[in-house]
């Protein structure tokens, strides 16, 4: 148990380092310094700038790396961080097991990682050392930073209170200065004013800290797009139930205006069936006809002139009572030159008590008027009219 735990406290420990090391071998970076030591601070802060921005863009290779070697780890196995191995040491221990996992390997592609971890590292420290010694030979002041610290605030507190700048002119500098508030415990700040040139400059190093200000920023890019994406997954979400809602609401709509085009239609005909009712309720309907004719249909007998049969008969002319109470008879319509004589049948309906027949000599007309008009309410009457 105990050679696997160092196994993988080693796969762990140079995981990190290998896009570093990558980038030294593929691209072949001058790890090296100018020879003799740089005569002015300007010189030498260009030359540590030099390899800070290699170390920054190995930091950022070591990230990519690190996310290589996790994809090519099978399930089950572990995956590293940046934060778990950077700058950590090998002991004696973890290189003898890193050897033996290289020649046991059988991943073509996993064995090539772990020797590029191994052939590279050394490059990788050598150059973080000349960094630091580069640092310490600078004419410039830092500070060390505090949780919490913000790249502003500890130039705009050098810029006053050290080189004793009025405030305006302090913020006139800063704006033109790169500034970054991607800080980390243990880095340092460092500030240079000329007062000659009035030029000032700062930037961030790794001092103590576990991460370099790169790396800082890289996360929090990282952070921002995670930010991002989880936003717009939320808006999107947020935006197809809108639309889901939209679609419903529409349907609503739709289905309602149908109902109240359904109910309009509804509404016409019960008031058109009311209306007819009333007037059915309300009318006295009645066929009127020649006796003569009434006889040879069938429908009044020869003699008597008694009601036989009523069925070929259509009750077809409507009188609203409501309105009207009288029914005018014109001769030319049965064939008479005058009508002499009107009847109601069935007998049931009494001339002078129910109705009242008027005849004119004058035009040969004859009309009917109806005394009581309950009592013909919805009742169905044939008129037979004589000369």
């Amino acid at each position: 148990m105990k050679p696997m735990r160092h196994a993988a406290s080693v796969v762990l420990l140079v995981a990190a380092v290998v896009t570093l090391g990558s980038m030294a071998c593929t691209q072949g970076p001058n790890l090296g310094f100018s020879k003799p030591a740089p005569a002015t601070p300007e010189e030498l802060l260009a030359e540590l700038k030099t390899h800070q921005e290699k170390i920054d863009a190995a930091t950022d290779a070591t990230m990519k790396r690190i996310e290589e070697f996790n994809q090519s780890r099978k399930p089950g196995e572990r995956t590293i961080h940046f934060s778990e191995i950077y700058g950590q040491e090998f002991t004696d221990t973890q290189r003898d097991v890193l050897y033996q996992l290289i020649a046991e390997a059988k991943d073509v592609s996993y064995r090539s990682l772990l020797e590029k971890i191994v052939a590279d590292r050394g490059s990788i420290q050598e150059l973080q050392e000349k960094v630091m010694h580069l640092e310490q030979a600078l004419p410039d002041k830092f500070v060390v930073v505090k949780r919490g610290d913000r790249h502003q605030d500890l130039a705009m507190n050098y810029l006053v209170n050290e080189m004793q700048l009025p405030p305006d002119r302090a913020k006139t500098l800063l704006a033109g200065a790169d500034q970054s508030d991607e800080l980390a415990p243990g880095n340092k700040a460092w500030f240079a004013y000329d007062p000659k040139d009035d030029v000032f400059r700062t930037y961030v190093t790794r001092g103590e800290a576990r991460q370099l200000p790169l790396a800082m920023r890289r996360a929090n890019q990282r952070n921002l797009i995670t930010d991002r994406d989880a936003a717009r997954s939320e808006r999107d979400a947020a935006q197809a139930e809108v639309t889901h809602l939209q679609g419903v609401k529409a349907g609503l709509e739709s289905d309602i205006s149908a109902l109240q085009r359904n109910k309009a239609i509804l509404e016409d005909s019960v008031a058109r069936l009311s209306s007819d009712l009333s007037f059915r309720q309300n009318s006295l309907f009645y066929h009127a006809a020649n006796v003569r004719d009434l006889k040879e249909q069938g429908v009044l007998s020869p003699v008597l002139k008694r009601v036989l049969d009523v069925k070929p008969l259509q009750y077809e002319t409507a009188l609203d009572l409501r309105q009207n109470t009288t029914i005018t008879l014109d001769p030319r319509l049965f064939g008479l030159e005058s009508i002499e004589r009107v009847r109601l049948l069935p007998p049931i309906f009494q001339e002078g008590r129910d109705f009242t027949v008027e005849t004119s000599e004058g035009t040969g007309n004859a009309r009917v008027v109806i005394l009581d008009p309950d009592l013909f309410k919805g009742k169905e009457v044939l008129v037979a009219v004589g000369g």
